[in-house]
């Protein structure tokens, strides 16, 4: 038996979150079955006016974190859009914020005024240091998280610029912790009653997942640094991107004194598997710029991308093209595996949107449905659930305490 969604189907979620870190891990919990209540202000969310934009305040960037999730739009300057909003709380399990340290508090929004209006409810905090620590006061965007984690200075060719990621790596990382440490504060909620406080730092998070560097530096006191990754790995020798001779380009790995025999025999030259120079990871690594000289001249003589990427992995090593986002926006792959779901706008047109990637037997991950215009649901939910009466609503309107491009204030 399927069900509708995800585990988290019944889920209620507060998000007081905008731009990626957050609205990503609300997103990927829409898509779970939760109900992600978007509250924002008049204006909206940033990522309403980025590129490209195809209504009057929905875009392609407000899309991708967005679609599924209802809008209220209430006015947290307001005492009463306070109160409103504390109110949502008591009806719900999680609330994710991503405001500066201390401004949730300000708003009188904070840990210990969530807690007392809902005892059980989960706060989950993101931010670039997290709400504790030397750095917390520090602000910034996920730029800063690369370059203060270090993960920056792993990226690019050794004499070359430092280069960003082609993803905001810092902020979608943090998105996806904070989805499996918000599983672990609900599980524990099971356990115990009472609902907790989740820190998420970027930097943190960004910090965890760099690989074999940071274990490096503590066994060798910092002296052993292989350098940058670049397109040619300078550990895992050899692996990294080869290109054609029709210059098209790939990626490939020969790790181990296994596979690195099983290149030099595919190359046509088994005696460098016996070489002295290259005989194991350590003298492969030392003598890495001549081994990776010799394997691009081999690939240089191979005709286009797919005559390279066959004859290694018909030899069994890892290989494939480079391919573009453009070619994945109609990959059968993704879409069978519903990475690529179809929504209805509504208007008659079903777009593909990047979905939760995850496929879980007996449920159906998935977008709940197009993002929401700014306080498209504002009538709805205060109504649905703190059970407001039309009276009740256009006094609000009207109070400027809550606002509305669908509700009674449209009308």
């Amino acid at each position: 038996m399927t069900t509708a969604r995800g585990g988290y189907s019944g889920l209620r979620v507060i998000d007081l979150s905008q731009v990626i870190a957050g609205p990503f891990c609300t997103r990927l919990l829409s898509d779970l079955g939760a109900d992600v209540i978007r509250i924002e202000s008049a204006a909206g969310d940033i990522m309403r006016r980025l590129p490209i934009a195809y209504d009057t305040d929905l875009s392609t960037a407000f899309t991708q974190y967005n679609a599924g999730k209802r809008s209220v739009g209430v006015n947290l300057k307001d005492p009463a859009g306070i109160e409103l909003v504390l109110r949502l709380a008591e009806q719900a399990d999680l609330v994710v914020e991503n405001f500066r340290p201390g401004t949730l508090a300000r708003l009188g929004l904070g840990w210990d005024a969530l807690h007392a209006r809902n005892p059980r409810l989960v706060l989950c905090s993101i931010g670039l240091f997290g709400s504790v620590g030397p750095y917390a006061h520090l602000s910034g965007h996920g730029m800063v998280a690369e370059a203060y984690s270090g993960l920056m200075s792993l990226t690019g060719d050794d004499g070359g610029p430092y280069t960003h990621f082609g993803t905001p790596l810092a902020d979608v990382n943090a998105g996806v912790h904070a989805v499996a440490a918000i599983g672990a504060a609900l599980f524990q909620r099971e356990a115990t009653g009472a609902g907790s406080h989740v820190d998420i730092s970027s930097f943190d998070a960004l910090f965890a997942m760099i690989d074999q560097a940071v274990a490096q530096a503590v066994y060798t006191n910092g002296d052993r640094d292989y350098g940058r990754y670049g397109s040619k790995h300078p550990q895992t020798v050899p692996s990294g991107v080869l290109t054609a001779g029709n210059g098209e380009a790939v990626t490939f790995s020969a790790v181990g004194d296994a596979a690195w025999g099983i290149l030099a025999q595919t190359m046509g030259h088994p005696e460098l598997a016996r070489d002295p120079a290259y005989a194991d990871i350590e003298s492969r690594i030392a003598n890495r710029a001549r081994l990776y000289r010799l394997i691009d001249e081999w690939a240089a003589g191979c005709e286009s991308a797919d005559d390279l990427v066959g004859r290694l992995t018909a030899a069994g090593l890892p290989a494939a093209r480079i391919r573009s986002v453009a070619e994945n926006i109609s990959d059968p792959h993704l879409i069978a595996r519903g990475t690529l779901a179809p929504v209805d706008y509504g208007d008659g047109s079903r777009r593909l949107v990047q979905s939760a990637p995850y496929v879980i037997s007996g449920a159906a991950p998935g977008p709940q449905g197009p993002p929401p215009h700014i306080g498209q649901h504002t009538d709805e939910v205060l109504s649905e659930l703190l059970g407001l009466t039309a009276d009740e609503l256009a006094r609000l309107y009207a109070a400027g305490t809550i606002h509305s491009t669908q509700g009674a204030a449209a009308r």
